[in-house]
């Protein structure tokens, strides 16, 4: 019977049928669109997992493996095969060129799974000990071809193929430097491993019999629970893959953060045409009642309804996203260089599936349960307003649950989705009474106005609800749709930066003995050499005499992924008694100098946002181990690094007087000066300094650069969709509007005003709905943009007068286009 009245309430209304559900289809859009482009990235991912590790197990480290955890590696693992391989960054040599190359020497038949073919069909298993593979970018950079002679240190290589399919590329958003392979044994030749060299070392492991995923991941826990190095990384193919994908998972979490909004939209489209659709079916819930009817049946049956809705504008709403995935994924491919086929899963239809129905039911209790309470004088009574309960408040209750549960899912992060969740919470708490008395006072006002901008002005602020909703969409997507391109301006706005005030060349791999002859250099070709640092390498053992796992396992949010990689990576540390140029400190002092003989401990300077993820406060003690050696240090001081300068800095500075002694190479960075910067000035460099690694500053920001642009044209395609979205709901809430005005409209055309007036009023109505929306929503839009860009990027803030104008008149001009649009359909029917 429940059902029977079901569908006898939606052949009813067949006009509220449709909009609900296309309210819903589209708010659903960004979120399908988003699951489907994660599930497929995921799947991409998984199906190349082997290949992109291309072992079974891999155990890796920045520092030298030893013996123990070799052994244990061994004895643990029931292998087949096992090959080492290195990988460095250092200059290559085409005649008077050279350019950075990461240098990848891989062990004998490695790779076990996938190949490295270069474009004339050759395998890398095949290579010589003088022959080399290439990347592309290389042949466009140096000039280079097959068979042309380069030089890497001290040793002459023969190119002898340009890599076409390397498995173990991955989805890389950009590198530092393009590849180059050769064969892991001749590596010691080019005499460029020197002490202290940055050079990342593993160990590939193939097992001797076939392993499942799971079986995998089980070895890589069961080893790490062995190998207590927090230096040392445990990987299995699904856990690397894991790791490859970890930018493409950041990208993926806001994008479903800019998803979200648009569902939230579409909710509170849902909640303003499902009240409006209750406040019409009052009587009935009164004859209902009045015949016998229990209130928990009614309610069943309106809930009922709602799953019904939820279920078909769901379907309609994955069907649009399924079909506009391939725009997301083409934009991903044409330019973040990552190209992976679309796949739709199972599992991606019923998440989707379940969070479209479950965005329905939750308004079912704040919606419908204040009209349960309507009696039989509704039968005889013309007020339809409802009498308002500090109860019904908590009514919304699971509507926020829901929101804040699917705000940790998208983001995989409890503080940034509790943040999002406390923002909207903030906005919608704050906006509704506060809106609603502006209203009011406003309606008390008496303007000299033209018979349009008075009717616009009386129904404005006496359409209370209708007013602010629309309001508050038209603020959301304004707020959305000038936040990112801003953020966007603020970042590439600090990156470029003049190049007087940026150094031209970062240099590491620099060895002791160099440095004075560097220096000597640099003065020579009147450059500046700035903020020269000694660099040993190093890992945290403790922190106040407490050890801690090397790894959690289990899922993990960003933010604990975070702190998790920041305590288990070997560190690098410097020592200095002086404050570096792009620094400051901003608690404590600066560490005085260790006397073995009168002090305890030594002391340490921490970057503050490094010490905050690993949760350090000022006194703290840290133990590094350093070769072996334990060194204890007290945090004296937090300081705030300007990274965007490009200056070589560190996250842990020690004073001076304990790592003097400690084996140690340095880094430091090259101004421009009064010298001239060009390609021959890099490949005097070069050739003089063969081991020390010299990165070309303003490539490099190039790169950067370009990622960004095609970050945030994701990201503002994505806030787009949303935007569309918010048209549609305030389509729909014009559209209902004017339905309810019906009886208002009739009389005003027949009392002599015509319906160009009326068309007249209502366009101005939108214009002051919409013109007073755009600028709120961009003040709340920019003001998150400023502490974006203080309190996350410590940048100075911008304002994008271009982006914001721009968006502000195009969200003006297609709101006032829709009430146009929505009256005409409406005198026409």
């Amino acid at each position: 019977m429940k059902l029977k009245m079901v569908m006898r309430e939606l052949r009813s209304s067949p006009m509220f049928f449709i909009i609900f559900i296309l309210n819903l289809s589209i708010g659903m859009v960004g979120l399908s669109t988003i699951e489907v482009f994660k599930s497929s990235f995921d799947s991409a991912l998984t199906a190349k997992s082997k290949s992109l590790l291309g072992s079974d197990i891999s155990v890796s480290s920045r520092i030298a493996i030893t013996k123990d955890s070799l052994e244990i590696a061994k004895s643990n693992l029931d292998y087949s095969e096992m090959t080492r391989n290195r990988s460095l960054y250092s200059m290559l040599f085409n005649g008077e060129k050279s350019r950075l190359v990461n240098i990848r020497g891989l062990g004998h038949g490695f790779p076990f799974y996938g190949d490295i073919l270069a474009k004339s069909g050759k395998s890398f298993r095949d290579l010589k000990d003088n022959e080399v593979f290439i990347y592309p970018e290389l042949v466009g950079q140096l000039g280079l071809d097959l068979g042309k002679e380069i030089k890497i240190g001290s040793k002459v290589f023969k190119v002898a193929g340009i890599v076409e399919e390397d498995g173990s590329a991955g989805f890389s958003m950009g590198q530092l430097a393009p590849r180059l392979y050769l064969k892991n044994e001749v590596l010691d030749a080019t005499d460029l491993i020197k002490p202290g060299s940055t050079i990342w070392r593993s160990l590939h492991f193939k097992m001797a019999k076939e392993l499942s995923d799971k079986e995998l991941v089980k070895a890589e826990k069961d080893l790490k629970a062995k190998i207590i190095d927090s230096s040392i990384r445990i990987r299995s193919p699904q856990s690397n893959s894991e790791r490859v994908g970890r930018s493409m998972d950041y990208l993926a979490d806001f994008l479903g953060l800019v998803s979200l909004c648009g569902l939230f939209l579409a909710g509170l489209g849902l909640i303003y045409l499902f009240r409006g659709f209750l406040l019409k079916r009052r009587k009935d819930l009164a004859i209902l009642g009045f015949i016998g009817m229990r209130k928990k049946d009614i309610f069943k049956i309106y809930t009922l309804k709602l799953f019904f809705l939820g279920l078909f504008g769901s379907l309609l709403g994955i069907a649009i996203g399924t079909a506009f995935s391939p725009v997301i994924q083409t934009m991903v491919s044409r330019n973040l260089g990552i190209n992976f086929a679309l796949e739709f899963s199972l599992s991606t239809f019923f998440v989707t599936m379940a969070v479209g129905v479950a965005s329905t039911i939750v308004l079912a209790p704040a919606l419908i349960i204040p009209y349960l309470r309507v009696d039989q004088k509704a039968l005889f009574d013309h007020d339809t307003s409802l009498s308002n309960n500090i109860s019904d408040y908590l009514l919304f209750i699971p509507i926020v649950l829901f929101y804040w549960v699917m705000a940790i899912y998208l983001s995989e992060s409890l503080i940034v989705g509790s943040a999002f969740i406390a923002v909207f919470l903030l906005i919608v708490g704050v906006f509704f009474p506060v809106g609603s008395f502006i209203l009011s006072w406003l309606g008390k006002l008496n303007p000299k106005l033209s018979l349009s901008s008075n009717m616009a002005f009386k129904y404005v602020t006496r359409h209370k609800i209708s007013t602010l909703f629309i309001f508050l969409c038209l603020f959301i997507s304004t707020s959305l749709m000038t936040l990112i391109p801003s953020v966007k301006n603020i970042i590439g706005a600090e990156l470029s930066m003049p190049a007087e005030e940026r150094p031209v060349y970062f240099l590491f791999d620099i060895q002791p003995e160099q440095v004075e002859e560097l220096k000597t250099f640099v003065s020579q070709k009147k450059l500046d050499l700035l903020n020269i640092s000694p660099m040993v390498r190093g890992r945290l053992v403790k922190i106040n005499g407490e050890g801690y796992n090397p790894e959690k396992l289990g899922d993990l949010t960003r933010e604990e992924q975070r702190e998790q990689r920041s305590r288990n990576r070997s560190a690098n540390l410097s020592y200095r008694d002086h404050l570096v140029r792009g620094e400051e400190i901003v608690e404590g002092r600066m560490p005085k100098r260790f006397d073995f003989e009168s002090d305890e401990v030594a002391e340490v300077s921490l970057e503050q946002r490094y010490a905050s993820r690993l949760g350090i406060n000022l006194g703290d003690e840290l133990e590094y181990n350093i070769l072996g050696m334990p060194i204890i240090a007290k945090v004296v001081s937090f300081r705030s690094i300007r990274w965007t300068s490009f200056l070589p800095n560190f996250f842990i500075s020690f004073g001076p007087g304990v790592l003097e002694d400690a084996p140690k190479t340095f880094i430091a960075a090259i101004g421009k000066g009064e010298g001239d910067v060009n390609d021959q000035l890099q490949s005097d460099f070069a050739a003089k300094f063969q081991n020390v690694s010299l990165i070309d500053i303003q490539s490099s920001l190039k790169r950067v650069a370009t990622i960004m642009e095609s970050i945030t044209k994701i990201l503002v395609t994505m806030s787009f969709i949303v935007f569309l979205v918010g048209l549609l709901v305030i389509y729909s809430l014009i559209a209902h509007q004017l339905e309810s005005r019906r009886e208002d409209i009739s009389l005003i055309n027949i009392i002599g005003i015509r319906f160009s007036e009326i068309r007249k009023s209502i366009m101005k109505e939108m214009a002051l709905m919409s013109v007073s929306a755009v600028v709120v929503g961009v003040t709340l839009g920019q003001l998150v943009t400023y502490a974006v860009a203080k309190l996350q990027f410590d940048l100075n803030y911008i304002f994008s007068s271009t982006e914001i104008i721009g968006f502000a008149i195009l969200i003006i001009v297609l709101s006032i286009l829709i009430s146009f649009s929505s009256f005409n359909r409406f005198i026409r029917k």
